[in-house]
């Protein structure tokens, strides 16, 4: 009996995958430090809070979108900053899209995120993903594209270890395709 329920709700989960839209694509682009964001819910209050000062010049960003029989791929390349990737990038791998959203199914990344996932909205696509420092410490990464007719307006945001703070980076890309 429960695997019948379990076959029924599976059978609607894949009634519900999300349609993949036209901007599956490559883009290029830069993206530049915008602003630290105190999180100010976190209590007890640091007494001494982090001052960024991140070099404002741009860097580089690339990333590309692939959508598969059973899942999709963002392959994202970060040419600096505190979550700069590997001079290859990474990709993720992720599942079936249900209702717009996908968990990491596998990750080609040095470091490898220990968990992740994908979402997708009306013109906007962005990926969560939780990275281990050896001391056992982590970091967040977000990237979020909102797109445009000739690419995407993107975001990176990282939150450090101690949830006290955000640190933004903001930026635009083109479309190569």
């Amino acid at each position: 009996m429960a695997s019948g329920g379990a076959l029924l709700v599976a059978h609607d989960a894949a009634a519900q995958a999300t349609n993949w839209p036209d901007w599956v694509d490559s883009y290029v682009g830069a993206v530049s430090f915008y602003r630290s964001i105190p999180l100010e819910d976190i209590l007890p209050p640091p007494r001494t809070p982090s001052v960024d000062f991140d070099d404002r010049t741009p860097f580089g960003l690339q990333f590309s979108v692939t959508a598969t029989g059973d899942g999709s791929i963002v392959w994202l390349r970060i040419d600096g900053g505190p979550m700069q990737t590997a001079e290859q990038g990474e990709t993720l791998r992720f599942g079936l899209l249900i209702d717009g959203v996908a968990l990491l199914a596998s990750a080609d990344a040095r470091p490898a995120p220990r968990s992740a996932n994908l979402t997708v909205r009306p013109n906007q696509l962005s990926t969560e993903a939780l990275f281990a420092h050896a001391d056992g410490s982590f970091w967040r990464r977000h990237f979020t594209a909102n797109f445009t007719s000739t690419g995407a307006d993107v975001i990176l945001w990282v939150f450090d270890a101690a949830g006290t703070r955000a640190r933004t980076w903001r930026g635009t890309t083109r479309r190569r395709g």
